[in-house]
């Protein structure tokens, strides 16, 4: 087995205008293994996920096995409705099977996530390492304080049912135009046609020109929707002329010192979302910002100060209430309590912590509650 593990090191990725060569990497034994690992995090206490980490270096081969045939069959996904995010929005989430679907999807997403950053607008920050709510954040507050004149007015708008409705056509038009690996590219529309086709029959709900929806929940989706929305970014940047421009997944916010321009800009991203077959809802809004607050990621970014927006903060002080009533900190609320806070060190609300969390929580306690149960986590990691 020792023999068969041992492979030359494959050579780095090379970004030509259409990348190849990308199927060797996702199927590197190296690369599996670490896929089933990252697939397995907070899931170790399950028989199934420790049944495959008992012996990984089988399972690897298998896996391996199974892209080079082209054998790997995604099953049918369990749904559940759940209640998303601050503002609760009511979202279904697919689970698809640990083995072999997640690891699969891991595999995929570790060498597909090298084309979709290579190739990002830099002030795309949904889901993508070291930006994020952060990225967005911070380069918003940069805008607003360092160029007052171009931040004037605010474009705010996003994508209707963007997940959902994302066509297949259009996303696979997009792939093939950025990678020539044949072989990626079907373990690509494999996961991407998961979500309408029963896979026992291999037979589509949809004729593939119609079939929409890319699935809440999979490690792949927030990638495949990162990508899909590059080209418009750069369209945005290079067409529009509006100032400073950010996109976290489907929500987008243009900034300039002209309200015309952010109309016409407006008008352009409408176009270009009908154009992959999707639309921009009607609740977008143009408005000076020195009137009104942006409310955006959780924040309301004002000329000079950026706030936590009121249904967070009632959540906040009911969460710190919650936790100061019960007999001990469980490791889900210590989690909450010390996610809840990262609103407070990032925004001006020192006044409220004071007030409605300091005499409730003690943060240092919460902290040493999730240190504990990570290092639980770890030592079955080492045991296995």
């Amino acid at each position: 087995m020792e023999d068969t593990q041992k492979q030359d090191k494959l050579p780095p990725i090379k970004y030509t205008k259409r990348v190849g060569h990308l199927f060797e990497h996702v199927r590197d034994i190296d690369n599996l293994k670490e896929a089933i690992k990252d697939a397995a995090r907070h899931k170790r206490k399950r028989k199934e996920v420790q049944k495959v980490l008992e012996d990984i270096d089988g399972h690897a081969l298998e896996l391996q096995r199974m892209l080079d045939e082209e054998t790997f069959i995604p099953a049918k996904y369990t749904m559940r409705r759940i209640n998303d995010g601050i503002q609760k929005k009511t979202r279904d989430i697919a689970i698809p099977r640990f083995w072999p679907d997640q690891c699969v999807h891991h595999a995929f997403v570790r060498i597909f996530k090298q084309i979709v950053l290579h190739s990002a607008y830099p002030f795309s920050c949904g889901c993508v390492p070291g930006k994020g709510t952060h990225g967005a954040k911070t380069a918003i507050e940069k805008w607003i304080r360092k160029d007052p004149k171009h931040t004037k007015y605010v474009l705010k708008l996003d994508v209707r049912k963007c997940y959902p409705t994302m066509n297949h056509e259009e996303l696979r038009k997009k792939l093939q135009r950025r990678i020539k690996d044949k072989k990626f590219l079907r373990l690509a529309d494999r996961i991407i046609a998961s979500f309408q086709q029963p896979m026992a029959t291999h037979e589509r709900l949809l004729p593939e020109t119609d079939a929409v929806g890319i699935p809440v929940g999979l490690f792949t989706s927030p990638w495949f929707c990162n990508f899909f929305f590059q080209d418009i970014d750069h369209k945005v940047a290079e067409k529009t002329g509006t100032a400073h421009n950010v996109r976290y997944v489907d929500d987008m916010v243009l900034f300039d010192s002209s309200k015309r321009r952010l109309h016409k800009a407006l008008e352009f991203i409408e176009a270009e979302v009908k154009a992959t077959k999707q639309t921009v809802k009607d609740n977008w809004q143009v408005f000076i910002l020195s009137k009104r607050p942006l409310d955006f990621l959780g924040f309301k970014f004002h000329p000079n100060k950026t706030t936590i927006r009121k249904s967070i903060m009632l959540r906040i002080s009911r969460k710190a209430r919650t936790i100061a009533r019960a007999a001990y900190a469980s490791i889900r609320n210590a989690h909450a309590m010390v996610s809840y806070i990262g609103y407070i060190v990032n925004s001006d609300s020192q006044h409220f912590y004071e007030k409605w969390v300091r005499p409730f929580v003690n943060i240092k306690h919460l902290k040493g509650v999730i240190a504990d149960e990570d290092r639980k986590q770890h030592q079955a990691c080492v045991e296995v």
